[in-house]
C-alpha cells in the first residue's frame, strides 16, 4: 500500500509529490495485482494440483494393471473425449481477407510476432531514471514501432477471421492490450512536459509484451 500511495503522490524525478496527482496510478496496481498475482498464481497452482491429482491415483492403482503403453493410449483418449471439437473457421472469399487469412495462419507470423515481443522486453530492460534525453528519444520511437507492428497485427486477424475473431477469448484479450497501448500512446504524445506523467502511462503502452507473455504463459500451461 506504501508503494501505491507513493506513486499516486509522484511527480517527476527530484521534485517534491503533491498528493493524489496521478490518480490513474490506483488503476495501474489494480491491473498489476489482477494479472501479476491473481492470474499467474491461479495458472501455476492448478497445475501443481493437477500434478498432485495425477500422483494421487497413481498410488491408489487404478492403472495398475495397464502396461505402459495402454496407460498411454488412456491417457490421450480421455483428453480427447473432454475437449469438444472445434468448427474450423472458413476461407473468406475476398482476395484481400483470403490473403490475411493464409498471412495470419502461417506459424511464421507467430514466430516473428514471438520475437518482437521478446525485443520489446529488452527494451523495456534497457530503460534507466538516469538516461540522457537522446536515448530516452530513442526508446519512445523503438516502443512507438513496436505499437504499430501489434497493431498491425491484430488488424490483420480482424481482417483475416472477421467476427469470428472476437469468439476467441486470447483474441479478445489481445485487442484490449493493444486498445490500451494507443491510448497510453496518445496520452503520453499530449503530457510530454509532465516527466512522471510520461513514465506512468509508459507502463500502460508497454501492455503488448505483457500481454504477449501471459498470453503465451496460457497456452503452454
Amino acid at each position: 500500500m506504501d508503494i501505491m500511495y507513493a506513486a499516486v503522490d509522484s511527480r517527476a524525478v527530484e521534485e517534491q509529490p503533491i498528493k493524489e496527482i496521478n490518480l490513474y496510478m490506483y488503476l495501474y496496481f489494480v491491473i498489476f495485482i489482477i494479472f501479476g498475482s491473481f492470474f499467474t498464481l491461479n495458472l501455476f497452482i492448478g497445475v501443481i494440483i493437477d500434478n498432485f491429482n495425477q500422483q494421487k491415483r497413481k498410488m491408489r492403482g487404478q492403472d495398475i494393471f495397464m502396461t505402459e503403453e495402454q496407460k498411454k493410449y488412456y491417457n490421450a483418449m480421455k483428453k480427447l473425449g473432454s475437449k469438444k471439437p472445434q468448427k474450423p473457421i472458413p476461407r473468406p472469399l475476398n482476395a484481400v481477407q483470403g490473403f490475411f487469412f493464409d498471412l495470419a495462419g502461417k506459424q511464421a507470423f507467430d514466430i516473428i510476432i514471438m520475437v518482437l515481443i521478446l525485443f520489446n522486453m529488452i527494451t523495456m530492460m534497457v530503460e534507466t531514471d538516469e538516461q540522457s534525453p537522446q536515448m530516452e528519444h530513442i526508446l519512445n520511437n523503438i516502443n512507438l514501432a513496436f505499437i504499430i507492428v501489434f497493431t498491425f497485427e491484430c488488424l490483420v486477424k480482424i481482417v483475416a477471421l472477421r467476427c469470428y475473431f472476437f469468439t476467441v477469448g486470447w483474441n479478445i484479450f489481445d485487442f484490449v492490450v493493444v486498445i490500451l497501448s494507443i491510448v497510453g500512446e496518445f496520452k503520453d504524445a499530449g503530457r510530454r512536459s509532465s516527466d512522471a506523467n510520461r513514465t506512468s502511462i509508459k507502463n500502460v503502452s508497454l501492455s503488448p509484451p505483457l500481454g504477449g507473455l501471459v498470453r503465451t504463459l496460457g497456452r503452454l500451461l
